[in-house]
């Protein structure tokens, strides 16, 4: 009879059931395997599948699985580069560098020297910017020789009015055969901590963070 059996339980067959079924995304070799073995089962006897097509779709498979494993392969040797490169930057902790940074601190009215190196002999002219973004003083610093170049600004604007503490952006600017180019300033520091952010190496040096990019210069 149809009450003998429990609608409750039929519900719950199904519903475990379907619970139980794993839902899949992309279509992987046991998969791949199954419809494959689920259409000879089912091809029409009048119509077999032939060596032709069998041959392309078992190729197919095997195409499949390749890349599938290349793309493991390739994974694994994107996280053994990873960590040697994270066992390679703490070898870092440490070191002295030279860093690419255009920032300077006004601190009691002293600023921090401004150093900057050239390849080529130039007329170099310096503008320091405050934290908004606006120009608080420009000198032209004369011609400047190859190599490396020092100077210390007094905290005061072009007016002569002393400038408040905090941290400026300064540019060195070379101009030569009318063409003005851009110099990074150079700080030495020693690097305390390496870190990693979003798989960017970043190094802790005198308590500033600064891309591996920045690093001019590593030295014992």
């Amino acid at each position: 009879m149809l009450n003998s059996v429990s609608m409750d339980s039929i519900y719950q067959s199904t519903y475990e059931a379907k619970k139980d079924r794993e839902i899949k995304k992309e279509l992987d070799r046991d998969a791949f395997l199954e419809l494959l073995v689920t259409q000879l089962k089912n091809q029409d006897p009048t119509e077999p599948l032939s060596n032709k097509d069998l041959v392309a779709q078992l190729s197919q498979l095997s195409t499949t699985e390749q890349i599938m494993n290349m793309s493991q392969a390739v994974q694994e040797m994107v996280n053994s580069q990873m960590s040697l490169s994270k066992l390679q930057a703490a070898s870092l902790i440490g070191k002295n560098v030279v860093i690419n940074d255009n920032t300077l601190e006004l601190n009691s009215g002293v600023a921090e020297g401004i150093n900057f190196s050239l390849d080529n002999s130039s007329q170099v002219i310096l503008e320091i910017y405050n934290s908004n973004g606006r120009l608080v003083y420009a000198e032209d610093l004369g011609v400047k020789e190859v190599g490396l170049h020092s100077y210390l600004w007094t905290g005061r604007n072009n007016d002569g009015t002393m400038m408040p503490d905090g941290e400026y952006i300064y540019g060195i600017y070379s101009i030569k055969n009318g063409q003005i180019i851009g110099n990074p300033g150079l700080k030495n520091g020693t690097v305390e901590a390496v870190k990693f952010i979003n798989n960017e190496l970043y190094l802790i040096v005198d308590g500033q963070m600064y891309p591996y990019s920045a690093i001019n210069e590593i030295s014992a």
